[in-house]
């Protein structure tokens, strides 16, 4: 139905496995982020979060984006509202006496966005880092978990804000260490928003292309998988020789993410048939956005 009428259905790896088999596309941020902007569709169903279909608008400004509910929100985009970080970018100005690059994780709002130089994914998130001065004083939001292994992996002393991925929050690193007990053979996966404890127990910390790709280079291995829960369908449609078992948390349903969830078929079916609801960022904001956008991608 999507393709008689010329719309492109774009779709993260942690949406359900049946809108993930409905889609065009599927991939992580950066990858969709490439597919907007190469897009020459005339509309676009973006099944994910909101602001990741504000990504798609800000790329492909002349198509029709919409997506399955907009209530679809994110915790990370949430933690950081523009007003607070304009603020804060001020008073690092003053106490710095040089005002720092905002580095953005794409996980915020557009109006994020247009105050940052630049926007990361987690994929890229280290090769953006290193592309900057390295003298230069950074702030990079909104995750602290993922600004923390940066700081780790780059060497640099970035300014941090104080923001977390509700789902990679809840990974416990005492479950973990139980499931790696009962798998002493398997290779552990974390998401650089997992906290500290999590990364430093895991084998790899990577975003999801990163395990996608990992996964596919190996043959009957077992793989515990730290990051939302859907992912792990993903994985098993690219590299099914494996096994994947999801890393554990706090309780068993903290590794699907509760904004991720509200898109469903039914609402799927609907918004292919209204082109509805619309995503639309303001003209005054979307032109700054798209350029810090704009300059991650010519960094890969």
């Amino acid at each position: 139905m999507a393709t008689e009428r010329g719309i492109l259905v774009l779709a993260h790896s942690y949406q359900d496995g049946f809108i993930q088999d409905a889609a065009h596309f599927v991939g992580d941020s950066l990858e969709l982020a490439r597919q907007a902007a190469q897009s020459e569709a005339e509309a676009i169903c973006f099944c994910g979060v909101h602001f990741m279909a504000e990504t798609a608008a800000l790329l492909c400004p002349e198509a029709e984006v919409f997506v399955p509910d907009l209530d679809a929100g994110c915790s990370l985009a949430d933690s950081c509202v523009a007003e607070d970080l304009a603020r804060y970018q001020d008073h690092l100005e003053s106490k710095l006496g040089k005002r720092p690059r905002t580095v953005a994780y794409i996980n915020c709002t557009a109006a994020v966005k247009a105050l940052s130089d630049i926007i990361c994914t987690s994929g890229n998130a280290k090769a953006v880092v290193e592309s900057l001065p390295p003298d230069d004083p950074i702030l990079f939001v909104p995750d602290r978990h993922l600004g923390g292994w940066l700081n780790e992996t780059t060497g640099r002393e970035m300014e941090l804000w104080d923001g977390a991925c509700m789902v990679h929050e809840l990974f416990s690193v005492e479950t973990l260490r139980e499931l790696q007990a009962a798998h002493p053979e398997a290779i552990t996966l974390s998401h650089p928003e997992c906290p500290k404890a999590v990364r430093d127990a895991s084998d790899h910390v990577l975003g999801t292309a990163g395990m996608l790709k990992i996964a596919g280079n190996h043959e009957g291995a077992t793989f515990l998988v730290g990051t939302e829960g859907n992912m792990l369908y993903r994985l098993k449609q690219v590299a099914p020789q494996n096994t994947y078992l999801s890393a554990p948390g706090a309780s068993c349903a903290c590794n699907l993410c509760p904004h991720m969830q509200l898109n469903t078929a039914a609402k799927l079916r609907a918004a292919l048939d209204s082109k509805g609801p619309r995503v639309q960022v303001p003209a005054e904001v979307a032109g700054p956005a798209r350029r810090a956008l704009e300059r991650m991608l010519d960094v890969v």
